[in-house]
């Protein structure tokens, strides 16, 4: 029998054109079934839902605005790792793009298409839409992808004037420790708002009261290496790394080093375990708590007793929760209750520092509010008493401006700024379409639009693209104006009621503190807003006002001299994580006289 000889050239030219024509089969696959989506989208957009589209819109004759390509799942992990760097400006999924898209399509919403599974995905920056997305939580329902980063030990699920006492205490503690280095000092905020943010939440929420320099001498307890604050502040910091490296790995790296992977997965493992621990004895504590019928520290650790006890109920009750959704339901309060906070206050104080006129007015404000030789035990009484009970006997409580500061940097830099929720029935949801306009009125409404959303595609709640949307926010929608938030006998910031309980009515944080908008969404909205933002909004505010009530925040030495925007583009640098966190807040304090 002959042999053939055996010719390599030809098995690699075989080899290569089986590839080749295995990648070209998959690409056309991907193409055709884009291309089918994008005929879905324009079909019942032209057809079912829509109404006529101008022209002038910019809608390129297609019916439904935008035929966007997503190369990433915008909910994902990866997405959030990548997300300063991919995808670049002008690309769907653009984490920086904030209103462009929407200018580009002349419409407050738009289409697109996540190249992996052909899924649709509908931006909104329209408060008409964002209103009834967050109203129906049958239709339009929480991305499991996206929460699923939370859901470490199983699925999950305020006493104002506690809040306000304990933000008090931790920020003239952290005040005492400022004044060893002198009356002026360079401080990055990050690491400071943080410990302050966990410290108040640690006692407001969960009972552990610990003071501001503690926990540096405080040993860990018996089967942890890790103390409390140290486990929540590596557990939170390395969420997205947890989610992305394959449980296998973790015990691959104690066996085979693999450079910076290993090291960190480990720590990550270690952080989570002793995580674990800390959470079951504040857990034992609790039970044991509510079975002798005791409170100890009065309102304190209202959060956890909650959760203790729908882990309490008996088996089989509708809102009973389980050991995993116990402990992932205090891993995400912990995560979310300090995280928002100090990033949202690390933006204000960057702000404030670039923009002084801004802060002089703040401080005036305090000043009134909280004159210099008030003591600070009284105060505290004082506008804890006013906070609970909505008091409008007296103007001990009239911080608009601090209200309106935070608020603005919540608008500027919101800590989502976008939120997913999976379409589970076919419906439909209306837009705006708009032209550039003269000077004086840089963008005019041409008309509405219904746009049809099948079930199975994805809504985009996109908070930034909404707080800059210059429909409701004017021209200089990127600019820091804290003055848009108070009103004036000639304007009233665009605010709009959202139902709450069935009613229409605004969410109160007091009397004179209100925070519920559809045109600025930070806090989520409707049924499944954050339940935690009183508690934030009085955080933020009572540590912003005593910050500024001692010094005068400034742009570092190293900054001063530079231009405007110079200075803005370090201070307000951010990065991607769990929500969105800024990288580079140093600021000069200056003890005031």
């Amino acid at each position: 029998m002959r042999t053939l000889p055996f010719d390599p050239a030809s098995v690699y030219r075989w080899v290569v054109s089986s590839l080749a024509l295995v990648v070209f089969k998959f690409v056309v696959n991907k193409a055709l079934s884009v291309q089918t989506a994008f005929a879905k989208i324009r079909y019942v957009c032209t057809v079912t839902a829509c109404t006529s589209f101008p022209e002038k819109a910019n809608f390129h004759g297609r019916g439904c605005p935008g035929r966007v390509v997503l190369w990433l799942n915008p909910s994902g992990a990866v997405a959030l790792v990548l997300g300063t760097t991919f995808p670049r400006p002008g690309m769907g999924g653009y984490y920086a793009g904030k209103f462009s898209l929407y200018k580009k399509f002349g419409a407050t919403s738009f289409a697109s298409v996540w190249i992996t599974s052909a899924q649709q995905f509908f931006w909104l920056a329209d408060s008409e839409a964002v209103k009834i997305v967050t109203s129906d939580r049958h239709t339009f329902q929480k991305d499991i992808v996206q929460y699923e980063l939370l859901n470490i030990y199983g699925g999950n699920l305020a006493n104002i004037a506690l809040v306000w006492s304990e933000s008090f205490r931790v920020v003239n503690e952290w005040f005492e420790q400022l004044d060893i280095d002198g009356p002026d000092m360079t401080v990055d905020m990050l690491p400071s708002m943080t410990q302050a943010t966990l410290l108040v939440l640690a006692t407001a929420g969960f009972g552990r009261q610990v003071s501001w320099t503690a926990e540096a001498t405080a040993e860990p307890p018996p089967g942890c290496k890790l103390t409390f604050r140290s486990a929540v502040l590596t557990s939170v910091g390395n969420v997205i790394f947890r989610a992305l490296v394959p449980k296998w790995f973790y015990q691959f790296s104690s066996l085979i080093k693999v450079p910076y992977l290993s090291s960190r997965a480990l720590l990550t493992q270690l952080a989570f375990d002793d995580l674990r621990v800390h959470m079951l004895d504040l857990v034992a504590s609790a039970r044991a708590e509510i079975m002798s019928g005791e409170r100890h520290g009065a309102s304190g650790a209202a959060l956890l007793r909650n959760l203790v006890e729908a882990n309490m109920k008996q088996d089989g009750h509708s809102k009973r929760l389980t050991k995993g959704e116990l402990l992932s339901n205090i891993f995400a309060f912990l995560l979310a209750g300090h995280e928002t906070s100090s990033h949202t206050l690390c933006f204000a104080f960057a702000l404030l520092a670039l923009h002084s006129d801004c802060q002089q007015k703040l401080y005036e404000e305090v000043i009134r509010v909280w004159p210099a030789d008030v003591p600070l035990t009284q105060l505290m009484t004082l506008v804890s008493f006013c906070l609970v009970v909505g008091s409008t006997h007296t103007d001990s409580w009239q911080k608009e401006y601090t209200a309106a500061c935070i608020q603005e940097a919540l608008r500027v830099f919101p800590a989502e700024p976008r939120i997913p929720k999976d379409v589970h029935q076919d419906t439909v949801l209306p837009g705006t379409s708009f032209i550039p306009g003269p000077k004086e009125d840089p963008f005019i409404e041409t008309g509405k639009f219904s746009m049809a959303v099948p079930a199975g595609s994805v809504v985009v709640v996109d908070v930034w693209a909404l707080h800059m949307n210059p429909l409701y926010w004017g021209e200089h929608a990127a600019e820091f104006k804290p003055e848009r938030f108070i009103d004036t006998e000639s304007y009233q910031w665009p605010r709009n009621a959202c139902k709450r309980n069935g009613s229409m009515q605004p969410l109160k944080v007091s009397a004179r503190l209100t925070f519920c908008a559809l045109s600025v969404l930070p806090f989520s909205g409707g049924a499944r807003s954050c339940i935690g933002q009183r508690f934030a909004l009085a955080e933020m505010v009572c540590i912003l006002a005593s910050v500024v009530r001692r010094y005068q925040i400034r742009v570092p030495d190293d900054l001063a001299n530079k231009p405007f925007e110079e200075q803005k583009e370090v201070l307000l640098r951010w990065t991607t994580g769990i929500t969105l966190t800024p990288v580079n807040v140093r600021v000069k304090l200056c003890r005031r006289v």
